[in-house]
């Protein structure tokens, strides 16, 4: 789910009592609905701004579907972590207090130093010194697991014996799991950061504790079952404390000034995107979104050729020397069954007039034609 101000932005649920035969405005990449178009148009025009962010890659200064698309991406990239190893993983992120770049050096240790079944490294045989090996089981030795069982490897991959190894005898040649992988996997599977919280499934399914450790008594609290930094909300508490006691003294100015306290906005800077142009104040409002024409006389798969004809000849009538007509005597005109009418003669001859005085390619090679003209 895409970011907003470094937070989740909560999708509108449908309405409840939404008739089956009722139309409706749909955002086609969150499925959101909505009854007023106006409603509808202000949610498009928010997920079309640049504000959002990628939550995988953390990348900024996106549309909401290009953060949709990203993610996508950046989950491929996600490492896929043992099963025997998430629940370590995951624990280590719940409740950290550390920064990304620290928290996923902390994971990528405890993943190098714990070894599972399936593992591929390298390891000290007495004929061959180092060999790649893949382990096959873990040994255990009273509590401890300080040996494994191993299948040494050829070139090919293909298993040459199997022996039985301790854990100094074992080394990865490179870290299964960097630091720049883990960043994507730390993201997907929290809600917030500093601290960082897992997602209620994710702490529910891998059984770990939702509630913060004591050492955290004082730096966290819970609200409406969402953790939140008490630092942080202090801060945020005293700075909106602050705005508003700034909007207070600046309202009793403005009223005994006589001046209204209102923001001057800023200027718009043009050329911009044709759906971010703003009504003017003359402008009428229109609550309903108006429904297409489809009062023609030619067959509505010749419309789009109609109009584009009837624009073609409105936006050069002074150079074909052509006077303005209205789209719809020119549609009578066009449905005449007769034969003589004089509105598509002239044009018909304008044009040719045109092409006969261009003194171009195509005039030339009209001329060059052997057959006899019929006009």
């Amino acid at each position: 789910m895409p970011l907003l101000k470094k937070k989740a932005f909560p999708l509108l649920e449908p309405p409840k009592d939404l008739d089956p035969n009722e139309l409706v405005y749909q955002v086609r990449f969150t499925k959101e609905i909505f009854r007023d178009y106006q409603i509808y148009l202000n949610r498009i025009n928010l997920y079309r701004q640049r504000i959002w962010t990628c939550k995988v890659s953390g990348k900024g200064n996106l549309t909401y579907e290009e953060a949709l698309v990203s993610e996508k991406h950046a989950t491929k990239k996600v490492p896929e972590i043992p099963k025997e190893l998430m629940a370590m993983a995951l624990c280590t992120i719940q409740f950290s207090m550390l920064s990304l770049k620290d928290l996923a050096d902390k994971i990528a240790a405890k993943l190098q130093e714990t070894l599972f079944i399936g593992a591929v490294l390298h390891g000290n045989r007495k004929k061959s010194g180092l060999c790649p090996c893949k382990i096959l089981k873990v040994l255990e030795e009273g509590t401890v697991k300080t040996k494994y069982e191993v299948a040494w490897l050829d070139r090919n991959k293909k298993v040459i014996e199997t022996a039985i190894v301790n854990r100094n005898d074992l080394i990865w040649k490179k870290s299964p799991f960097s630091r720049n992988s883990l960043k994507p996997f730390i993201r997907k599977s929290t809600y917030r950061s500093f601290p960082w919280v897992l997602h209620d499934k994710l702490a529910e399914k891998y059984q770990i504790s939702r509630d913060p450790p004591q050492d955290l008594e004082g730096k966290v609290f819970i609200q409406d079952g969402i953790v939140y930094n008490k630092r942080k909300k202090d801060a945020m508490d005293v700075e909106e404390s602050g705005k508003l006691k700034k909007k207070k003294v600046e309202g009793e100015e403005a009223e005994a000034t006589g001046k209204n306290n209102q923001q001057k906005e800023e200027p718009i800077k043009y050329p911009i995107d044709d759906l971010l142009v703003q009504p003017g104040t003359d402008d009428p409002v229109f609550k309903a979104r108006p429904l297409p024409s489809r009062d023609f006389k030619v067959p509505m798969d010749c419309v789009g050729d109609l109009l584009m004809v009837w624009d073609f000849c409105s936006s050069y009538c002074k150079l074909l020397h052509l006077l303005p007509f209205s789209l719809e005597d020119f549609e009578n005109a066009i449905c005449h069954k007769g034969s003589n009418v004089t509105l598509i003669v002239e044009t018909h001859s304008s044009l040719l007039r045109l092409l006969k005085h261009d003194k171009d390619e195509y005039f030339s090679a009209v001329q060059k034609r052997t057959r006899a003209l019929k006009v």
